[in-house]
């Protein structure tokens, strides 16, 4: 069986339940059950594995870059940093121009 659409905060959770063992405690559940019965399996695309990886790496990504941030805030701070208005205003414009251009 193959399923198209995947909820990712299902799959991250299944993922890691897994990586901590909650496999195990699904296997003991089925011993109960008689030797006769069919078991399911369950097989993740290379896809969802992939999603699965990534999601896991993006958790344990830091949510501000420091690197990037600190200068921009120090500048702000000592009254450095100057915002050119006409850039800020082009860049709105270009951002509306090329929405409308892909909703043709």
């Amino acid at each position: 069986m193959k399923i198209k659409s995947v909820d990712a905060g299902k799959l991250g959770r299944i993922t890691r339940g897994r990586a901590k063992g909650g496999a195990a405690g699904a296997g003991s559940a089925r011993a109960g059950r008689s030797g006769g019965a069919r078991r399911d399996d369950v097989a993740l695309s290379d896809n969802a594995r992939a999603y699965g990886m990534a999601d896991e790496a993006m958790q344990s990504a830091p949510n501000v870059r420091s690197e990037l941030v600190t200068p921009i805030k120090e500048a702000l701070d000592a009254g450095r940093y100057d915002i050119s208005s006409l850039d800020v205003a082009d860049k709105i414009l270009r951002q509306v121009l090329m929405e409308r251009k892909q909703s043709l």
